[in-house]
This record gives structure tokens, C-alpha cells and sequence, in this order.
């Protein structure tokens, strides 16, 4: 069930009247969300209800098994083989069968017919965090009905954010009752995710990025060049606008989830931008995989390691191809490459200028690593870094989509003033008295739904 579907606004309608009037009584608040978390992941698949069910269970009783005999090694090699064995049974093996059989002809190897399952890839990020916080006694082991639901709380688990079990399990078996606060907010968030995606991610989708990345032999090199820049923006417009959907379902639920983007293309080196792109993914690789590899406290050489395994891990975390492996290490070598030049180098105060080259130069190592997590494989890739090679400067100034890439060069100047003119505008609206409320907003949404391409849009990250 698409989270923008008429069918699931009438469910969550429901879902909402029934969740509120029984405010007075948390405990029941939190078996109606865990049952529709449930219901919302069977109703893509059953399967994949079963299977987080089976997960999460198992997590449970690793939790206290943990907690009751302090064996926090024995408890983080067993969570290991959890991750390993579900990664490796639903989304690696699956994809990587056929060419297994191949190399193997003489054995028969089995078929698994089960999709990947709904969320896999968040609620596993979920259970590191709830294990993880156990063995540190950050956290007591929580209830069964408050685990299954901080693993499968539907908003949340089909694309992130990540949350963390110390800030959303206290929230969960919260003490007093919870309490709907300023309604404005999130539907005026709600209005922003519906722009983000109806609008921005959809038209960018199917006016530039589609029709060039399924088939780069036949563009040209300018379209080639469009296709990369409307992508890395229609990513950001499509993650970010989900993000603000569930995060106002959230708010709309009673809860508050963490600040997932903070206007990344801002950034004006490689670390600034990790620490404003899917900042709840970022964190978690930081606090979960770079530190307990060392992090930084074993030499300059071992640092820069670590941020290489990191991110690497990162990019097979995203899926199963090559593409995507050689998207984190790019990303990593990127960091490693920061991190020299910062010890050899080190910065100086900058002016405007030296700030937009920085920002320039960084959102086009972006970019170039976008190409690999977009194209279909590495040889999609490499076939539209090939055809962008042929680039003529001849063709820049004569060819109509000099003009597209002009003004994406001025979006891009412009944009951190957009940024924060819509955070004045959204607090602004957000001021608006109820009874003057609906007219800008019956009227914003209009406006989106004239304008949108027709369809639903995609999650991207609903695919990880």
C-alpha cells in the first residue's frame, strides 16, 4: 500500500480517530500501532510480516539473554549471525543465484521465492541499535509488545529514518499519556513531502533522469550531463520529502522522530555532507561501524582504513551490485582524500567565492558518485561517464540543454537562500489561525496536484 494513496489517507484516518480516542490508555494506543505496522507490511506481503515477525522475536530474546547474563560478545556475534543469515537468505542470495549456479552447475541449488522483505534492510538497523544499547545498559530490555513496535513501526520502516532505541523506546512506554500538539505542523509538513514528491522527484524522474539512465547509449552527452544533475536533485527531493511525510505521520501519532537532511547540497567538502544527507543513516555507520573499528584512535593510517570499510559496508547495505559497492568507495576514497588534504593542507579562512567553488567542487564528486548508484550496473555506468566524455564546449553553448544545465547552476547558487526562506515560510503558514488555515492549504495542494506529472510517485529508498 503506497503511503500516498487515497486508500492509505482513508486507513490513516481511521487509524488516527481510533489511535486518539483511546488516549487515556498508552498501552492500548501501542497494540492498535502494532497491529496496523503489521497489517501495513502484510499488505504488500505476507511473507514479509512473517519474517520481521520470526526477526524480531529473536531479538527479543537476545535482548534478554544479554541483559540476564552479561554476555555482551557472545550476544553481538549471535545479532552478527542474525544480520548475516537474513541479509544473505533474502536479499543477497536471491540475487546472486543464477550466477552462483553457473559457477556450481554440478550442485542444484535452491530456489528462494520470497521477494526482499518490506523494511529488511531499516528494521535490522533497528535491532543493532536495540542490542547494542542492552549490552552498553543504556536500556533495560523493553516489553514484547514495545520491542515488535519499535522494530515495525510502520511509518518509519520502509525507508527510514533510523531511530535509535534510546530516543524511541522511552517514547513508546512513555509514563503519561500522549498528547496531540500543534496539528499545523506536520500537515504543513505533509504539504512539503506532497511538493517534494508529487512535484519536484516525479517531474525531475520523468522529464531528465528515466529516459537517459534506461537507455545512455542513445543520449547525448549534454543529456547525459541533465540526467545526472536532475538525478542527484530528484534523490534528494524523493528522500527528503519521504522523510517529511513520515515524520509528520509521526508527529501526527504523537511521536518525534530525528532530523534525517539539512539541506546537504549545501556542504562545501565530503564530511559536511554526510553529517547533512541521511543523517540517520550517517550517525549509524559512524557510531556502529567506523568507532568499533577503531575510528580515530589508532593512527592516521588506520583512521583512514576504517572510513574505506565503512563505507564500502555502506554501499552493500544499499544492494547487491557492484554499482553500489563502487558508490561507497567512492565515497570513502573521497573522505580519505579530505582527510590528507586537511593534514597537508590545511584550510584557511574562506570568502564567498572560495565557498562556492568548495560547494561546487563537492556536489559534483557527489554527482559523479551518484552515476554508479543510479545506473543499472557498472556497465550502465561507465557507459554514461563515457558518452559525458565526449563533451564539446561547442555543444554547450549551441544545444537546448545548456540552457537546463544554466539554470541548474543557478538553482544551485541559489539554493541555500530557498532553504531558508522555506523554513520562514513554513513557520509563517504554521502561525496562520485554524480558521484562515485551510485556504493557503486547499490552495498549495491544488496547485501541486495540477502541476504534478500524473501517477504515484516512487520511494527510491524503498528498494534498500
Amino acid at each position: 500500500m503506497n503511503m500516498l494513496s487515497i486508500t492509505f489517507a482513508w486507513l490513516f484516518l481511521a487509524l488516527f480517530l481510533l489511535y486518539w480516542l483511546s488516549c487515556s490508555y498508552t498501552k492500548i494506543q501501542n497494540q492498535i500501532l502494532l497491529i496496523a505496522s503489521y497489517a501495513f507490511v502484510a499488505w504488500f506481503s505476507l511473507s514479509s510480516a512473517v519474517i520481521m515477525l520470526i526477526y524480531s522475536l529473536l531479538i527479543y530474546y537476545l535482548g534478554l539473554f544479554i541483559h540476564k547474563t552479561n554476555k555482551s560478545r557472545a550476544g553481538y556475534s549471535l545479532l552478527a549471525l542474525l544480520i548475516i543469515g537474513f541479509f544473505t537468505a533474502f536479499k543477497y542470495y536471491p540475487a546472486a543465484r543464477e550466477s552462483l549456479q553457473t559457477s556450481f552447475s554440478q550442485i542444484d541449488l535452491p530456489v528462494v521465492n520470497i521477494l526482499v522483505p518490506l523494511g529488511l534492510s531499516f528494521y535490522l538497523f533497528h535491532s543493532v541499535s536495540y542490542i547494542v544499547s542492552i549490552a552498553r545498559k543504556e536500556i533495560a530490555p523493553a516489553r514484547l509488545v514495545s520491542t515488535l513496535l519499535y522494530i515495525s513501526f510502520f511509518p518509519s520502516v520502509v525507508s527510514g529514518p533510523i531511530n535509535r532505541a534510546s530516543h524511541f523506546l522511552p517514547q513508546i512506554d512513555a509514563a503519561t499519556p500522549r498528547r496531540l500538539g500543534n496539528i499545523q505542523k506536520p500537515v504543513c509538513l505533509l504539504a512539503l513531502a506532497l511538493a517534494k514528491l508529487f512535484l519536484c522527484s516525479a517531474w525531475l524522474a520523468g522529464q531528465y533522469v528515466n529516459p537517459v539512465f534506461d537507455s545512455p547509449e542513445s543520449a547525448t552527452p549534454l543529456q547525459l550531463i541533465v540526467a545526472v544533475y536532475a538525478y542527484a536533485w530528484q534523490i534528494y527531493f524523493n528522500f527528503s520529502g519521504y522523510t517529511h511525510l513520515v515524520t509528520a505521520l509521526a508527529a501526527l501519532l504523537g511521536f518525534s522522530l530525528p532530523v534525517n537532511f539539512n539541506a546537504p547540497y549545501q556542504a562545501k567538502n565530503l564530511p559536511d555532507f554526510w553529517a547533512r544527507w541521511h543523517i540517520s543513516l550517517s550517525t549509524f555507520i559512524r557510531d556502529y561501524i567506523y568507532i568499533p573499528l577503531g575510528g580515530n584512535r589508532r593512527g592516521f593510517m588506520r583512521k583512514n582504513i576504517n572510513l574505506l570499510i565503512a563505507m564500502a559496508l555502506s554501499g552493500l547495505w544499499h544492494g547487491t551490485g557492484v554499482n553500489f559497492i563502487l558508490w561507497g568507495a567512492i565515497h570513502g576514497i573521497g573522505l580519505v582524500i579530505f582527510n590528507y588534504k586537511t593534514r597537508w593542507l590545511p584550510g584557511k579562512h574562506s570568502g564567498p567565492v572560495r565557498l562556492l567553488l568548495s560547494r561546487l567542487l563537492t556536489f559534483h564528486f557527489i554527482c559523479f558518485a551518484w552515476i554508479f548508484f543510479r545506473a543499472s550496473d557498472v556497465a550502465s555506468a561507465w557507459r554514461i561517464l563515457s558518452g559525458i566524455g565526449q563533451l564539446s564546449f561547442s555543444s554547450l553553448l549551441s544545444a537546448p540543454e545548456g540552457a537546463t544545465i544554466l539554470l541548474f547552476f543557478i538553482f544551485f547558487i541559489i539554493y541555500p537562500r530557498l532553504y531558508s526562506l522555506r523554513i520562514s515560510v513554513g513557520a509563517l503558514i504554521c502561525r496562520i489561525p485554524w480558521l484562515y488555515f485551510p485556504l493557503p492549504l486547499a490552495l498549495f495542494l491544488t496547485l501541486i496536484f495540477f502541476f504534478a506529472p500524473a501517477g504515484l510517485p516512487e520511494f527510491i529508498y524503498a528498494n534498500f
